[in-house]
This record gives C-alpha cells, structure tokens and sequence, in this order.
C-alpha cells in the first residue's frame, strides 16, 4: 500500500510540473505551511480544541486555481500531510521518552497497528471508485486526516505523561 500512495504522489506530481515551476511564488512553503499549523495549536490543550488545525494547509490550498484539480487537491493534501506527520514522529518520540520499558513496547505495537489501520482505511476510494479520478484526492484526505488526528493522540498521550 506505502508503494501504491508513492507512486500515486509521484504520478501526481509529475502531472503538476508546469505548475509546480512556480511553486517558490506560492505562499505555501514547507516552511510556512510548519508555522500555520504550529501557530493554530498554540494555546490549544484538549484534543477536540486542537482539532480545528486539521484543514488549516489544505483548505485554503485547494480555493487557490491549482488547488482546484484533482493533481492540486492532492497536492494540497500532501502538503498538509507532511506537516502533520512531523508533528506525529516528534510526539511519538516524546512520549516514548516518557514511558517504562513495558510502556514503550506497547505504544510501538500501537503505532504500528496504527499504520496498517491507515493504509485499509485509506484505500477505500480506490474500491469505490476504480478508475476515477477522485479517488486519489480521497484518499490523500483519508491519509492527511488520519496522520493528524494520531499526531493529536499522541500529544494528548504526551501531555498526560508530563502531568505525572
């Protein structure tokens, strides 16, 4: 399945040279796309408040004309994805820091049946929709939504470690 997502990304951004030529005009760089999402969760404590930064790369990607094509919401998607999956690995590790060796073995096994949950539950628009060109752009949604909503598991996990 990591196969399938890479070389559907890299399809995509093959698609999107013309395009992406210009991509050191566009506001969105790595860099900046980091710091909006770093700046929603600022101040944010609970689960559900931290909620609200899902979307905060990708949404206002996809209203710009190249976010608009399927090559572009994808695109936008991993754009979010990749910031949101920084935040994963970095929680992860800080909460593994704070875990017995008993603690550390099951969240490992946790993650790791984490990503294959990800990977099935995200392949399901290439099943309902074979052939089509909309089942790229959701399932990049499904693996960006997922990869944040278990970066925010594992800073909630992180945080409760340090409240002990």
């Amino acid at each position: 399945m990591r196969s399938f997502r890479a070389i559907l990304i890299l399809s995509a951004w093959a698609l999107a040279a013309p395009s992406l030529a210009q991509e050191a005009d566009r506001p969105g760089s790595p860099a900046k796309d980091a710091a909006t999402i770093e700046a929603c969760l600022k101040g944010k404590e609970t689960s559900a408040q931290r909620r609200t930064c899902i979307g905060r790369v990708s949404g206002p990607c996809q209203e710009t004309p190249d976010g608009s094509s399927t090559v572009g919401m994808m695109a936008c998607f991993d754009r979010e994805h990749t910031v949101w999956d920084t935040l994963l690995n970095r929680a992860y590790r800080e909460a593994m820091a704070g875990f017995d060796e008993a603690g550390k073995a099951d969240l490992k096994g946790v993650q790791q049946t984490w990503l294959k949950f990800r990977a099935q539950a995200c392949a399901w628009p290439g099943r309902v929709y074979p052939g089509g060109t909309i089942g790229g752009p959701l399932s990049a949604e499904c693996i960006m939504d997922q990869t944040a909503l278990r970066a925010l598991d594992l800073m909630t996990i992180r945080d409760s470690l340090e409240q002990r």
